[in-house]
């Protein structure tokens, strides 16, 4: 369900043109890296589950190759996010990379919207009833929004994810996280 809404928020940007290309991202350069730092909050049969996230984010605006992207206000971008997650007062960890796409939309010439999704492999080590521990498949979208200065940007965000392992092993009962995000980019 929560993926129809991004794919449909989505297209709903991208097929809405642009007439004013100076209050938007064009004059951003294509390529963003940075990191995003994040705090979870979830709940498993044994307890609380609190990853903390710590990610490197590396991003290239679709439009450099795809030419009916040009001319539109927002700047939709493909990513790769490697990430090491310990989890909170257990001592468990998760690791794994989430390969997605970010859309980020002006509302002033310095502050922009963002939605985004991704799904990638990881690899948990809690040992619950709800999940088995090893493999594992992660489904992230969230929200927020980026305030830019020069060639850089900072964000703060929301993020929901559901991981499992798509019945590879029992037991798949899926664990879930809503995050707090905050990011730092440079574009270039």
């Amino acid at each position: 369900m929560h993926t129809r809404i991004v794919i449909v928020l989505l297209l709903l940007f991208l097929l809405t043109p642009s007439h004013a290309q100076s209050a938007g991202l064009s004059s951003l350069p294509p390529i963003e890296t940075g990191f995003t730092l994040g705090y979870g909050s979830g709940h498993i049969h044994e307890g609380d589950y609190n990853p903390v996230l710590i990610g490197i984010h590396i991003g290239a605006d679709l439009s450099q190759w795809l030419n009916f992207l040009k001319g539109h206000k927002g700047q939709l971008s493909i990513f790769a996010e490697p990430q090491f997650n310990p989890v909170r007062d257990s001592g468990d960890y998760e690791y794994g990379v989430g390969i997605g796409l970010k859309y980020m939309y002006p509302v002033t010439r310095d502050f922009s919207v963002f939605i985004m999704g991704s799904v990638g492999p990881h690899y948990i080590s809690v040992d619950t009833s709800d999940q088995a521990d090893g493999f594992i498949f992660a489904d992230t979208i969230g929200a927020g929004f980026t305030y830019l200065f020069k060639n850089m940007g900072l964000s703060l965000g929301y993020r929901y994810r559901h991981m499992s392992n798509c019945d590879i092993k029992e037991p798949n009962g899926g664990i879930n996280n809503h995050f707090g995000t905050l990011g730092y980019s440079y574009f270039f």
